[in-house]
């Protein structure tokens, strides 16, 4: 069994916002911007197929989770060691919410990636996915004028929204990416998603 069909046998029953499909975007995004950037595109590969793998156990810490499980499956496929310490401290640095900054040019790229798959189309569908799986309104009219709004590590579902959600972490990526390829695609994803919400509160605003 080759190390792409392990992982997505831990995918088996993921919900829509972390499937395998997320990896599979987030491996296309690296190839794309490390072949750009000269990165090690094999350290990418196996960071891109890996870095989600620890949220069988939930998604909290699940970075940690992730590099732990992908630090044995490397050992199991013979992957060596200098490789498989770049690929662990990428997969330990991609979280949006955490501390620990991406130091090699492959970390900075599954980051860029992982977060690039988070704006855009497929950001807003993301977005009303997770809405969806924990019951929250599509939006609340006042999301639109609320002066500051941030987003706590532990979410209020009764509250949240995917309007929030643009808003307080979606809205910030762009200005976050830390890739010269990257920033083209988040340059061209953050205008798609401007213009959608705007056309969302000027729906809403037409109907009320």
């Amino acid at each position: 069994m080759t190390i792409e069909e392990e992982v997505k046998e831990y995918f088996k029953n993921s919900k829509p916002t972390h499937d395998f499909s997320h990896v599979q975007r987030v491996y296309t995004l690296c190839m794309k911007i490390g072949k750009k950037e000269k990165a090690d595109l094999e350290v990418l590969k196996l960071a891109a197929l890996l870095h989600d793998i620890g949220r069988i156990k939930g998604d909290e810490d699940h970075e940690i989770h992730s590099a732990e499980i992908a630090e044995k499956i490397m050992d199991n496929h013979g992957i060596d060691e200098k490789t498989k310490r770049n690929v662990i401290h990428c997969i330990k640095t991609h979280r949006y919410r955490n501390d620990a900054k991406p130091e090699t040019l492959e970390a900075r790229i599954l980051y860029d990636a992982d977060k690039l798959d988070a704006i855009g189309a497929i950001g807003i569908c993301r977005a009303y996915s997770f809405g969806g799986e924990n019951g929250q309104k599509l939006y609340r009219k006042e999301n639109f004028s609320e002066r500051e709004i941030e987003i706590s590590r532990k979410l209020d579902h009764t509250k949240h929204t995917p309007v929030i959600e643009y808003r307080a972490k979606l809205s910030k990526i762009k200005d976050k990416i830390m890739t010269e390829e990257g920033r083209k695609i988040a340059e061209e994803r953050d205008r798609f998603m401007k213009n959608f919400f705007r056309r969302l509160e000027k729906e809403i605003n037409d109907g009320l």
